[in-house]
């Protein structure tokens, strides 16, 4: 397995500061994968958010960005200094001199607010300065050093001003930039449907670096004649750095699960896409584990799986979780070191699967999520502690009732979380089921 380690609404009305207003995501990482959902964390952050929500909105040009600035207990200083500078003025002898606060006003504005409200406060602090001059708080009405002292300030809060719009164009320019930015990789992991064909499904996805949507961990769902078929895998590496490897991966998955016949021969196609890539990236140690599953046509109750190198998917029912009893082959990439055996590339088996089993396939960050104390996040034990059979009084056991995907995947994303709260990995979860077209919804 791979060792990679790898987050919307109406536009805010404007006010003085140019950083606030946008929601912002979870903390972290951004997570998406929402429909089924797939939620971006940030901290979470194209998933982000919870099962059965929308991703979260490309933000346009025109919106700040939320980077936690300016706090809000900022946004009264340039006017406080501004009453500060006059009240000392007023209460004060003459021989004392508090006219140079009146100076740091405006720079403190043009470091909290937009433009607009960085001109009121040069303004007022100017309009201060000649308020005072006249009544003598500020010495000698003919003082030789008031006027110099008045060119300061004007000079000052021009500069402030004139920095101010600077820093806008600047923000505007990055804004522009991220929204292009997020649109792309929004194209790359494409929001999870609620459904597709007969299968539900839900999941949530976080990018190791929190300014990125799209990390190291890849996911994507296509319908065929043959049937639905997904994908769930993991790059070598983490982060930016191993985007172009998920793009070349996703692409072609979605062009051979469409025409291949069976996860064998998509699987080789991945595989001739990464050994091209490596040729010109010079990348001797490029691969991906992945894990393939069909839910083929002709076989309701079954699905198809082919595990390359990933953690195994899991089966969630009555009993609880447990893992898919199908055969490891190599990852994605390295298949041919065992391709003259016979080996490498193979191992694709049809398993059962009623239609109150739910599956469940992540990446090895959730898993190797760790918490303080260094232990690992135990997934199938945790889905069964909150899924499977409850004991009650007798010796008996109570079975839960029909668990949505949303419901299983939203668990999953809050409980790492809790577990793991400084996890810095890429993470990816899909959460499928296959009901029978005849049952009632499962409940939420």
């Amino acid at each position: 397995m791979v060792r990679g380690r790898h987050r919307s609404g109406a536009r805010p009305p404007p006010g003085p500061h140019g950083s606030m207003g946008r929601t912002s995501g979870t903390a972290g990482a951004p997570s998406h994968l929402c429909g089924g959902t797939v939620t971006r964390a940030r901290p979470p952050h194209l998933l982000h958010g919870r099962a059965g929500a929308r991703p979260p909105r490309t933000p346009t040009a025109d919106e700040p960005a939320d980077h936690g600035w300016p706090p809000r207990w900022a946004m009264p200083l340039p006017w406080l200094v501004i009453v500060a500078a006059v009240v000392l003025e007023l209460a004060t002898p003459v021989d004392y001199s508090f006219s140079s606060l009146l100076s740091a006003s405006t720079p403190l504005a043009a470091l909290l607010y937009r433009p607009r409200w960085t001109i009121a406060v040069a303004v007022a602090s100017i309009a201060a300065f000649l308020a005072l001059w006249p009544a003598g708080q500020l010495g000698a009405v003919d003082d030789p050093r008031i006027p110099v002292d008045l060119s300061s300030l004007v000079l000052v809060a021009g500069l402030a001003v004139w920095f101010c719009f600077a820093k806008e164009r600047i923000e505007h320019r990055l804004r522009r930039v991220q929204a292009v930015a997020e649109a792309a990789q929004y194209a790359l992991l494409r929001p999870l449907p609620r459904s597709l064909g007969p299968v539900r499904m839900a999941g949530f996805y976080r990018a190791a670096d929190a300014e990125a949507l799209v990390g190291g961990d890849l996911y994507s769902t296509r319908k065929s004649r043959y049937g639905v078929r997904v994908i769930v895998g993991d790059v070598r590496g983490k982060g930016i750095g191993a985007v172009t490897t998920v793009a070349t991966v996703l692409s072609t998955f979605r062009e051979a699960a469409l025409v291949q016949e069976d996860l064998t021969a998509i699987a080789d196609r991945i595989e001739q896409a990464l050994v091209l890539e490596t040729s010109t990236s010079g990348d001797a140690e490029l691969f991906v584990t992945a894990v393939l599953l069909e839910f083929p046509v002709d076989r309701p109750h079954a699905v198809r799986v082919l595990n390359r190198g990933h953690p195994p998917v899991l089966v969630l029912g009555p009993d609880g979780a447990a893992p898919i009893d199908a055969p490891f082959g190599l990852p994605l990439g390295l298949g041919d070191l065992l391709r003259g055996e016979g080996g490498g590339a193979r191992g694709e088996v049809l398993c059962p699967l009623p239609a109150d089993r739910l599956l469940i396939a992540y990446s090895d960050g959730i898993t190797e999520a760790a918490n303080p104390s260094g232990v690992f996040y135990p997934l199938a034990s945790r889905l069964t502690s909150r899924f499977g059979l409850t004991p009650v009084e007798g010796g008996r056991a109570r079975v839960p009732q029909d668990v949505a995907p949303e419901r299983v995947a939203a668990f999953v994303e809050q409980d790492v979380a809790r577990w793991a709260p400084r996890s810095k990995d890429d993470m990816v979860t899909l959460v499928l089921c296959r009901p029978d077209p005849a049952d009632p919804p499962r409940g939420h």
